[in-house]
């Protein structure tokens, strides 16, 4: 009785990674390699955002860690992006503006860095601007 029930315990497991196998191409169909995306498509796919939403950004100067930033904010303050954008461009930092949202300034930088991280967007350290000596 015991090597029976040993036996339909191994084909039931068999069976089971049989099924599991044959799913396996249907589960990585669902999300694209990332190899393969554009940055412009990663960050669209990976924030649930349109390609267009990021391309006006760009034009407007932002680059991919930036817009990272933004929409990582807008996301844990449950905000418009609109309402941030218009509130950078009234002078407000990043920093500042996560404070005045209520958030943390610590756990933003931390998911910031987490999703640039999987996007594989390096930021390039600020340059200061040239001073004109007169």
């Amino acid at each position: 009785m015991h090597r029976i029930t040993t036996i339909a315990k191994i084909l039931l497991l068999s069976a089971a990674a049989l099924l599991f196998s044959a799913a396996l191409p249907a589960l990585a169909a669902e999300k694209p390699a990332q190899a393969e995306l554009t940055k412009n498509e990663a960050v669209s796919y990976y924030f649930n955002r349109s390609g267009g939403e990021i391309e006006a950004l760009r034009a407007e100067g932002f680059g991919y860690g930036e817009i990272v930033k933004i929409f990582v904010i807008a996301e844990m303050a449950r905000r418009p992006l609109d309402e941030l954008l218009g509130e950078n461009r009234k002078g407000y930092g990043w920093g500042t503006l996560s404070v005045k949202l209520g958030l943390n300034p610590v756990f933003v930088k931390r998911r910031v860095d987490s999703a640039r991280r999987e996007l594989d967007i390096s930021v390039r350290p600020a340059v200061p601007e040239k001073t004109v000596k007169k």
